[in-house]
């Protein structure tokens, strides 16, 4: 499930991903992104993540597709979670992307929201 966060505002948009996660929530968030890219430019993202318990094929092929296209569309991306896989991934998305991308536990969340609202 993603849920958007009230946080998001402007050229930040905040959200939750728990449980399960498939291609009807990415055709939820997708637009939304793809909207505030348009009208800002370079957008931030605050993300958390928590019990993900399945993760579609469909849903990982959107965001594939999605991330390629708008590879220089982010400034920064602040992933908060609790399962070290997710810090890994981040680590190995640095290369593919010039936004500033950092992973945060839990335990870090409100260090994720400072960050994540520096200039």
């Amino acid at each position: 499930m993603l849920q958007l966060l009230e946080e998001s505002k402007n050229d930040l948009v905040a959200f939750r991903i728990s449980a399960s996660v498939d291609k009807q929530d990415y055709d939820v968030m997708l637009p939304i992104l793809e909207e505030r890219i348009k009208q800002h430019g370079k957008i931030r993202v605050y993300a958390e993540v928590q019990d993900v318990a399945d993760y579609s094929i469909r849903a990982l092929w959107e965001e594939i597709q999605f991330d390629v296209r708008h590879v220089t569309d982010f400034s920064k991306v602040a992933i908060v979670g609790d399962q070290k896989w997710i810090d890994w991934l981040t680590v190995m998305a640095r290369p593919f992307s010039t936004a500033r991308v950092k992973y945060f536990d839990f335990g870090q969340r409100q260090a994720a929201w400072e960050w994540i609202h520096q200039k």
